[in-house]
């Protein structure tokens, strides 16, 4: 079975060792994996791998791309500064065992503008090129990186899955594929299912974040999530499939609390159960 997890901002943004709380509290209510979102990369592992490996539980590293962390910025020193930033979190992911870094790595939702076609040429190359060099550090620590394409209104540099599958190719590295997003891809794409067959397909997919049209877990908005469980399954997917949610403030939460983040928590893994 796949590993089912839950990234920890459905509780709490800027994680760290203060708040194991949460990797216990994903733990008892079934999740076999978390997802940890890195807003600061300087936390201390100890205590959090012992948390993780008493729950027996995997995990996953969640970009936090927000403003200022831009590899494909025209200013080199933000380029630079991201990179520091990335570096951080493939020595965090060595140390509490994740094999896996994910998220908009590209620019992220701090980045959407209007462009000429010349310096929309240029920052999709500083996009390619600063994740060449970062999948070649990753690989030093045995971490992939799987690009999430994010909607119009985070960000103007990769929003459809044909997007990343395009980078992923410019990038040309062995450790670097894509990340489906549902929610991401029922604001972007004209049909969600049959771009997750193509990057299937192309043997692409690294990671799975599941999330319903209205930002809550599956199964408290409109999206059809039993196509997307019968892809994964016709193409023998692997990896993780992991709830992403939001608690009030944080990132993507909306204006509007669907339920308390323990609830939220429990709807979503009471979904995956009816398709896994």
């Amino acid at each position: 079975m796949n590993p089912i997890g839950i990234n920890l901002w459905n509780w709490t943004g800027d994680f760290n060792q203060s708040k194991i709380e949460y990797i216990n509290k994903a733990a008892k209510l079934g999740y076999t994996a978390i997802e940890i979102g890195v807003e600061n990369a300087a936390i201390d592992p100890i205590p959090i791998k012992e948390a993780i490996e008493n729950n027996n539980l995997q995990v996953t590293l969640c970009a936090a791309m927000t403003k200022g962390k831009d590899i494909s910025n025209f200013d080199e020193q933000i380029r630079e500064n991201t990179k520091e930033y990335m570096r951080k979190c493939f020595l965090l992911g060595k140390e509490i065992g994740s094999k896996l870094f994910v998220g908009p790595v590209y620019a992220g939702g701090a980045k959407a503008h209007l462009l000429s076609r010349e310096d929309k040429r240029k920052e999709w190359e500083l996009a390619v090129t600063g994740l060449r060099e970062m999948a070649e550090a990753a690989a030093e620590w045995g971490i992939s990186i799987a690009i999430e394409p994010l909607n119009r209104y985070r960000t103007s540099v990769v929003n459809t899955l044909e997007q990343a599958l395009q980078m992923v190719y410019d990038i040309n590295k062995d450790n670097v594929g894509i990340l489906y997003d549902t929610y991401q891809a029922n604001i972007e794409e004209e049909d969600i299912y049959e771009p997750l067959k193509t990057i299937c397909k192309a043997g692409k997919l690294l990671h799975v974040q599941l999330s319903d049209s209205n930002r809550g877990a599956p199964g408290m908005g409109h999206i059809d999530f039993k196509p997307v469980f019968e892809i994964l399954k016709a193409y023998d997917y692997k990896g993780h499939i992991t709830v992403e949610t939001f608690t009030e403030g944080v990132f993507d939460s909306g204006w509007i609390v669907l339920d308390t983040p323990d609830n939220v928590a429990k709807i979503g893994m009471e979904t995956i159960k009816q398709y896994i």
